[in-house]
């Protein structure tokens, strides 16, 4: 019976204790013909002070040491309550090594970006934001969604954000429609760039920020854990990418023509010797040449591919609103001529229009969870070099 639930629950969580008591006795080492009993833990910096305190009330004898690398130290993740919404798609992929950067921060506003972008339209994001809100108070029981209706909430204000942006409500073109007034028509998202649609090109620019954003970050990871020494051939591959696209964007704008030039030959020289000559230090040149080659081939193949992979950004977002759009014609089909004379043709009308628009709600949430997921894990984790083989820390406690 439902009254009965709250007590199985407890007592389940009564059992776990018990298990994870008798996993900790079974673990401990012992010594001396049980005698003596050998723990090791870990204990986060904040907290020392009063595990101190602990052990020297309980007369316990004890060993502090740093870890290592060889540990397998387990992390806790410091994250403010918006980050916070995201650690799970973190978890999906893999917690942070004990020498890795947190992701989550990254991953947070770019899949909320992606997934409003993916959605494209600004009505479902407000019903997104209903079903979150519901959710979250626990008015609407979807057992699926339990625990998630703040996330929920807050991908349905990026879309609706975004989606008007873009100019999408329900599968209408705001900017086409008569009634929407001249003023927003101005700040949506429309025409095009050097004949492709702008929405595709921004897709483009985002990606291949993001992408580089990736590489950056995977330079200063990388060089905290082993030194900038075994790292030549990551910066020089960054400067090259990151620095000659700052450069060409700079040589556009506001530098002069000499000194553009004289800039990307700086950044041309300085990444060849990284990236060919002093790629791994002490070791023939010849070789170091040989493997920047290969590496070559390898990142002009990777990148090129993992920027085009971000137009699905703007494909999805198109294909949902085209899905929206053919149910609004369909329901408008039944209605006849004019909409004054219907009587009848209310309710399959209706129907149509409820029943499509549910449907390409649920397949947009769909494709714009798992596409930006797979840009996050793919796209922007290989470029970060992140590793996620981490242990999370689940201390042992009532």
């Amino acid at each position: 019976a439902k009254e009965n639930i709250p007590a199985l629950e407890a007592e389940l969580k009564e059992l776990q204790q018990q298990i994870d008591w008798k996993r900790v006795t079974l673990n401990t080492e012992t010594e001396c013909d049980g005698a003596l009993k050998l723990l090791e833990g870990f204990c986060p910096i904040d907290q020392v002070p009063a595990l101190r305190e602990m052990l020297a009330k309980q007369e316990v004898y004890y060993q502090e040491e740093d870890p290592t690398a060889e540990d397998n130290t387990p992390i806790k993740l410091r994250n403010n309550r918006f980050t916070k919404l995201f650690e799970s798609l973190t978890g999906m992929y893999g917690w942070p090594n004990y020498g890795e950067f947190d992701p989550t921060p990254i991953l947070a506003p770019f899949f909320l970006l992606f997934f409003a972008m993916c959605m494209g339209d600004c009505g479902y994001g407000i019903l997104l934001m209903i079903i979150g809100v519901l959710i979250a108070k626990k008015k609407l029981n979807i057992a699926m969604f339990e625990g998630l209706g703040p996330i929920i909430t807050v991908l349905g204000v990026g879309t609706t954000v975004v989606g008007f942006f873009l100019g999408t409500f329900m599968g209408i073109d705001l900017y086409a429609a008569d009634w929407v007034p001249q003023a927003l028509k101005d700040v949506m998202i429309k025409g095009e760039v050097m004949g492709y649609d702008v929405q595709m090109v921004l897709a483009i620019c985002i990606g291949v920020f993001h992408i580089c954003l990736a590489m950056v970050v995977k330079a200063i990871c990388y060089t905290k854990q082993t030194g900038f020494k075994e790292n030549i051939a990551t910066w020089g591959w960054t400067l090259l990418i990151v620095g000659g696209l700052i450069a060409a964007i700079l040589g556009m704008t506001v530098l002069q023509e000499a000194v553009f030039k004289w800039t990307l030959i700086a950044v041309a020289v300085v990444s060849a010797l990284g990236i060919y000559i002093f790629n791994t230090p002490g070791r023939n040149p010849l070789i170091n040449i040989g493997a920047g080659l290969w590496e070559t081939y390898n990142m002009a193949t990777g990148i090129l591919g993992d920027v085009l992979s971000y137009i699905r950004l703007y494909a999805l977002g198109l294909a949902g609103g085209m899905l929206g759009a053919a149910f609004n014609d369909l329901g408008l089909m039944v209605m006849g001529e004019t909409i004054e004379g219907a009587t009848w043709q209310w309710i399959p009308f209706i129907l149509i229009l409820v029943l499509g628009h549910v449907l390409n709600l649920a397949m947009s949430a769909l494709g714009a969870f798992v596409h930006p997921l797979r840009l996050s894990f793919v796209e922007y984790f290989k470029n970060a070099g992140y590793e996620g083989k981490g242990t999370l820390y689940k201390p042992f406690k009532k």
